[in-house]
């Protein structure tokens, strides 16, 4: 069982809502919160107890780090909410493209994070500053172009870069890089010059991996079989720095997408291998006060990997329990991703009865 706890406001009930008040789509709604800031987990799940004046860890002299939770045990707790803006526009090759393909990521961010988040879309591009940047804790880069497939590609001046280096470094943001969406490898040109401090940079390659779900027969299994998608399946569970990133995940879907460089003092979390060659999927390293993290595709983002819907085979019975809502653990790596590139958001919370969480 998991017991989860909404952020709670010293003055009684409060609502911290998911909204959106940004340019495009926005993912929009709220939810109420209240009750105890204790959680107290069983069923083999860790406890997690917010301790009376504990910090959220970070350096003290970071702007996001001085977010304290005052808390004493079920009365007053003050959670400051977690801040995301996801910059881009979403991809379009889910099976159901051109119809809110990527609405399941975006409903599960409004509507299971207790109110212990808010979420805000920018499809047209913001000019990244200093002011822009210290109102988000985290955020998402998704297609920079104004279409994400064909383009036009954005780009960012030296004062945006200079900005969006220094919200990481100085200012202890956390970022996460998404990639995949085109085939074209400008789409790329923009994230790997906002990265390029980290030496962290996406490669031009599109490998495909194989489908790791297989029968006794080695035969694939319908989350695969179904469009041809692969699976990442090659979690890096040795490195302590990274670990909690692919806790409880062990398949997620990909197809497409693009390598990763990582330098010696970035941390891979996740690779591919196909035929001799592997490659990086999920790299994250520290970068002063904040952190990044890159990961090489963009299905997880899609309803298919979510839900099943439009996969063609999602009717079949022989299907039935293989499906990506089945064997897929993709709400889990989300919040390992959000929770990771913000170690400071130990409010953040997620209630998902249909992809259980484990909370860290």
């Amino acid at each position: 069982m998991l017991f989860i706890a909404a952020a709670c406001s010293a003055h009684g009930d409060s609502t911290f809502g998911l909204s959106s008040s940004s340019t495009g789509s926005g993912i929009g709604g709220g939810l109420g919160s209240g009750g105890s800031g204790n959680l107290n987990g069983t069923g083999g799940l860790p406890g997690i107890s917010i301790a009376a004046g504990a910090s959220q860890g970070g350096d003290a002299n970071s702007s996001l780090s001085g977010q304290t939770v005052a808390c004493t045990d079920g009365t007053n707790c003050v959670c400051p909410t977690l801040s995301v803006a996801v910059i881009g526009t979403p991809g379009i090759w889910d099976f159901n493209a051109g119809a809110n393909s990527n609405t399941a990521f975006q409903d599960w961010l409004n509507s299971s994070s207790a109110g212990t988040a808010k979420v805000d879309n920018f499809r047209t591009k913001p000019t990244l500053t200093a002011d822009f940047l210290a109102s988000y804790n985290v955020v998402i880069l998704s297609g920079l172009g104004n279409d994400s497939n064909i383009g036009p590609w954005w780009t960012f001046d030296a004062s945006e870069v200079a900005a969006f280096q220094d919200w990481i470094t100085n200012q202890g943001g956390g970022v996460i890089s998404l990639s995949g969406f085109s085939s074209d490898t400008r789409e790329n040109v923009a994230k790997n010059a906002l990265l390029a401090f980290t030496g962290i940079s996406y490669n031009d390659d599109g490998p495909n991996p194989p489908c790791a779900l297989v029968d006794a027969n080695n035969k694939e299994m319908c989350s695969c079989t179904v469009g041809s998608l692969g699976t990442v399946s090659d979690w890096i569970r040795t490195d302590p720095v990274v670990e909690n990133l692919v806790l409880g995940v062990t398949f997620v879907g990909m197809s497409g997408g693009r390598s990763i460089a990582a330098p010696a003092d970035a941390h891979v979390a996740a690779t591919e291998t196909i035929g001799s060659t592997t490659t990086n999927v999920l790299v994250g390293k520290a970068a002063g006060k904040g952190r990044v993290l890159v990961y090489a595709d963009e299905w997880i983002t899609y309803t298919t990997l979510w839900s099943g819907a439009g996969i063609p085979g999602a009717t079949n019975p022989a299907c039935q329990d293989y499906l990506p809502q089945n064997r897929f653990q993709t709400a889990q790596l989300w919040y390992n991703m959000i929770r990771w590139a913000q170690p400071n958001s130990t409010c953040f919370r997620i209630v998902n009865h249909e992809q259980a969480v484990v909370i860290w």
